[in-house]
């Protein structure tokens, strides 16, 4: 009786060792990974991966100048760039820029505390131009909310954006960016 305990007992462990080594090499186990290629997106998509870095700039506030920084960074394999304005500070947004289906696109959450996403309304070598599809936690014919961004790529350092709001479903204002790229 011993041995046939014995020999059920032996025979669980080898299992379980055979599970877990079985699960170490799946994708996500905690063995070797396969090295995914990273993706290729838009050429609005590619272009935007370009501006990888810190950028500082301006912009008039309250009829004031004051300066602006902006972040950007590739995540996701290279399916994302993240864009981080006015980092570490509670006035800090971010956009997400992404492929939909072939055509550039973005979400951008907001410090009004909503979510408008935007679509690729035209682009060319040296401008993208984003307009409001839809949003989260807004209505557009009441609230306010940004929609529509413009890029102006001077060269490989120096770029204009600009952004346009709106409130009660009629444009509200613009508030224009000139960035350079951080030690350019």
């Amino acid at each position: 009786m011993k041995y046939l305990i014995s020999m059920v007992l032996l025979t669980a462990f080898i299992f379980s060792l055979s599970a877990v080594s079985s699960f170490a090499d799946q994708p996500g186990g905690q063995g070797e990974h396969k090295v995914m290629p990273v993706v290729k997106g838009s050429k609005d998509l590619e272009k935007l991966k370009t501006l990888a870095g810190t950028w500082q700039g301006t912009t008039v506030m309250d009829g004031k100048e004051m300066p602006v920084t902006v972040t950007y960074k590739t995540s996701s394999n290279g399916s994302i760039v993240v864009e981080t304005l006015f980092p570490d500070t509670p006035h800090e947004m971010v956009s997400v820029y992404y492929d939909d289906n072939g055509k550039l696109a973005m979400t951008h959450y907001c410090a009004m505390d909503n979510q408008p996403h935007f679509t690729l309304e035209d682009s060319s070598g040296d401008e993208i131009n984003l307009v409001f599809a839809n949003g989260t936690n807004l209505n557009p014919s009441k609230d306010s909310y940004m929609h529509d961004v413009s890029f102006e790529f001077k060269d490989k350092n120096n770029m204009v954006q600009e952004w346009t709001f709106y409130e009660n479903g009629k444009e509200k204002g613009e508030r224009t960016f000139t960035f350079s790229r951080a030690g350019k």
